[in-house]
């Protein structure tokens, strides 16, 4: 199958994430590079907050709270009954993209790379797929049995929403970029 195929075989499957659909705030880049003939886009996230149990493993790990968004204190409300070891973590933004070719896929690493210094070719075998990733993270254990362990909620909510906007801020960057 040619890459225009692929391409709108792709486009017009549903969406298979957790979420159910693309981040708002990911709209415009995602339909400015679904829009050139080289690029079309396979999973993204526009970086999240989320409060988990587990073991970290995909399959073995619960999202107790999850937000695209700034946050706020109420976002560490009804954790007190959660059992175990809970977690905090502040994900990246991450777009994957496939390629016509590599020419097109080296043109498009360059400029992410000149934003996201972590993007890189994450496959060239039957697809060619860059993937574009920032590296705004923040990862620290939150509770334990119920009992906070880091006391300083005001610095938490001020430093995920930190990481938020900047990650936010380099994606809109991004667009521009892209749209030139």
């Amino acid at each position: 199958m040619d890459f225009q195929n692929n391409k709108k075989t792709f486009l017009a499957k549903l969406d298979k994430s957790k979420k159910g659909d693309i981040d708002e705030l990911l709209l415009p880049l995602i339909q400015q590079i679904n829009s050139q003939n080289n690029y079309f886009t396979t999973s993204s996230c526009s970086g999240r907050v989320v409060i988990w149990n587990g073991s970290g493993k995909k399959n073995e790990t619960t999202w107790l709270k999850v937000s695209h968004s700034l946050i706020d204190y109420s976002f560490f409300d009804d954790l007190k009954n959660e059992h175990g070891l809970v977690w905090l973590r502040v994900e990246p933004f991450i777009l994957h993209v496939c390629c016509r070719d590599l020419d097109s896929a080296n043109k498009f690493l360059s400029q992410a790379k000149s934003l996201f210094k972590k993007s890189s070719l994450l496959s060239i075998s039957n697809k060619i797929i860059v993937e574009v990733k920032g590296s705004e993270l923040i990862e620290l254990p939150l509770l334990k049995e119920g009992q906070f362990l880091f006391n300083d909620l005001p610095l938490l909510v001020e430093l995920a929403n930190q990481k938020l906007s900047s990650i936010h801020q380099g994606i809109n960057l991004f667009l521009k970029k892209i749209k030139n």
